[in-house]
């Protein structure tokens, strides 16, 4: 099996390979907005003290979100969704204070979502499409990442926007993020990094897609069952159960449990599988959220 390593200068080399051209042409289209908007200077501190939750699209996110509906308004907590989760979390009555996103190309994340009320954490060469459609405000970012073009693109949108580490998904880069800020506690839901009979929860984009591709001869538990079968790369075993996941997911678990490994603060994780229990915080829904169960704060 290739080592963490490996995976992350695999990822990146094929990232820049296929990408880099989106890179620049987006970079040069979102301009006008990074100078509007600038970067992510003030948001690290509105992290401080508070309970950060990083929601993301796994199918486990359902098992959650009955909770997060009922304390998703108390003051001190953070809700973070990565750009997939926004929709199913929306469709529930729930909006995230923040929602990042580091897609290049167009995904139908944000349409028909009510943005104004919503931070959106944006890498700087990201698709202009949402740019355009954003009605709230916007905090853009770099990749912490080096090299002669990518030091041209960050020379481009501006060394002061700040520097994330990609960690090869949008979930490490919003655990790089809200870590910077210095919270009580981080805690992931539905960032799952391996999946068995589905990939994406329900309610996503991808779902929708799927379905919109579905015909009687081919039905939509086809349509899964191809997605899936393509992106079986290696396999995770935990708790007895067996797991399938592709590269990109097993570099960001690799990456998000060394991070874990080196930070002070507690890390809970009520994702299927999710990370390794000796890094985090195995717990259940239930069980994270009965500590909020007696402070009434809302947020403002």
């Amino acid at each position: 099996m290739d080592t963490g390593q490996d995976l992350y200068q695999r990822l990146n080399e094929g990232m820049k390979s296929e990408r880099f051209h989106a890179f620049e042409a987006n970079l040069e289209k979102n301009l006008p907005f990074i100078e509007k908007h600038g970067g992510l200077r003030d948001i690290s501190s509105r992290f401080a003290g508070r309970h950060v939750i990083i929601a993301g699209a796994g199918t486990s996110l359902a098992a959650g979100m009955g909770h997060l509906k009922k304390f998703w308004q108390r003051q001190e907590l953070v809700i973070i969704a990565v750009d997939m989760a926004l929709k199913p979390l929306v469709d529930r009555g729930i909006f995230p204070d923040y929602v990042v996103s580091c897609e290049t190309t167009p995904v139908d994340f944000f349409s028909e979502v009510p943005t104004e009320k919503m931070h959106l954490l944006a890498f700087s060469c990201i698709y202009n499409g949402y740019l355009r459609n954003w009605d709230g405000p916007v905090s853009f970012y770099n990749w912490q990442m080096e090299g002669d073009d990518y030091g041209r693109l960050w020379e481009r949108a501006g060394h002061d926007l700040g520097f994330v580490a990609t960690g090869s998904i949008v979930t490490t880069q919003a655990a790089a993020i809200a870590l910077g800020g210095a919270p009580a506690s981080l805690l992931l839901m539905g960032n799952d990094l391996a999946f068995r009979d589905r990939f994406y929860g329900p309610g996503t984009c991808r779902e929708a897609a799927l379905r919109s591709g579905t015909t009687r001869l081919v039905p939509d538990e086809a349509r899964e069952y191809n997605s899936i079968r393509r992106a079986r790369e290696f396999e995770i075993y935990r708790d007895g159960q067996k797991y399938y996941t592709n590269s990109q997911f097993l570099a960001a678990k690799s990456w998000l449990e060394e991070l874990f490994r080196g930070i002070s603060l507690p890390v809970y994780d009520i994702s299927d599988p999710g990370c390794s229990g000796t890094v985090v915080v195995k717990t259940s829904p239930g069980e994270y959220f009965s500590q909020f169960q007696q402070k009434r704060r809302r947020k403002r």
